[in-house]
């Protein structure tokens, strides 16, 4: 073979491994406590490759996430969007968007976080999950919200035991687009900023993630609610086409308000 036929055959062979490179997973969150914690209920299968992901939600209880939609990403998660294959339309799924409007609900309802805390309790050696080592990491956060809208006053204090089991050896930027680090926004900046602060050391990204918040009013009376997310299934060498990550050429861009809102998937 000349060094020409040598050449073109290392491109194909380079083109193909970068072609189907991959890891594939799946995950189940469940959720139990107060009232409506079962629609958090989710089962996802998921294919990620570097900065490329591609989310399935296999079983979902969430009206935002239904069964056969999902997310896709090619630059690492910092653009996301939801595609509903029913529909053929998929929109900009913002996470900063989504913290913008829990603001705006804050705003609207008179709402204020105040002595908000977060102290890391614990970095240990945690279990093997799917096969890999962890590092095991637990947090307590709290915080006191008072609420005034319309006719209703409501003062709590929240407080939240977040335990997370990491993985090192995990490094494709694109496995953030689902398994986050760090707890949902809840809607305050700089409470936000002081979470992310605390988490950004963690290594790797998380194999399980446990939550239970704790919410007592003024009256003392208490409300728990326990989330636990675990990937239940890992390969690390799968092979994954250039094609997954692709969203079809006829399915239509919507705007995120529509699809969420009444109406559904009207643009």
């Amino acid at each position: 073979m000349g060094k020409r036929s040598l050449a073109v055959f290392g491109a194909a062979v380079l083109a193909a491994s970068q072609a189907f490179a991959g890891l594939y997973y799946e995950a189940k969150t469940s959720a139990s406590g107060r009232k409506g914690a079962d629609m958090q209920n989710t089962t996802v299968k998921a294919w990620v490759a570097g900065d490329k992901a591609k989310v399935v939600f296999a079983e979902s209880e969430n009206p935002m996430a239904k069964a056969g939609m999902y997310m896709i990403t090619t630059d690492g998660g910092k653009s996301v969007y939801m595609v509903n294959p029913e529909d053929k339309q998929y929109f900009a799924w913002d996470v900063n968007s989504l913290a913008g409007m829990a603001g705006g609900m804050m705003k609207m309802m008179n709402m204020k976080i105040t002595d908000p805390k977060v102290v890391k309790v614990g970095e240990e050696k945690g279990d093997t999950i799917v096969g890999l080592p962890t590092v095991h990491y637990t947090y307590n956060i709290s915080y006191a919200q008072s609420m005034k809208f319309m006719m209703i006053k409501k003062n709590s204090k929240i407080t939240k035991v977040q335990e997370v089991w990491t993985a090192p050896k995990l490094v494709d930027a694109a496995l953030g687009t689902y398994l986050r680090k760090e707890p949902p926004s809840v809607g305050d900046d700089e409470f936000d900023k002081l979470i992310k602060a605390e988490m950004a050391a963690m290594k790797g990204f998380p194999l399980r993630m446990r939550m239970v918040q704790t919410d007592t009013d003024e009256k003392g009376k208490s409300e728990t609610t326990t989330t636990v997310i675990e990937v239940t299934k890992l390969d690390l060498e799968f092979a994954t086409p250039d094609s997954t990550f692709v969203i079809p050429p006829d399915y239509e861009e919507v705007q995120m308000s529509a699809m969420m809102g009444p109406g559904g998937g009207q643009k």
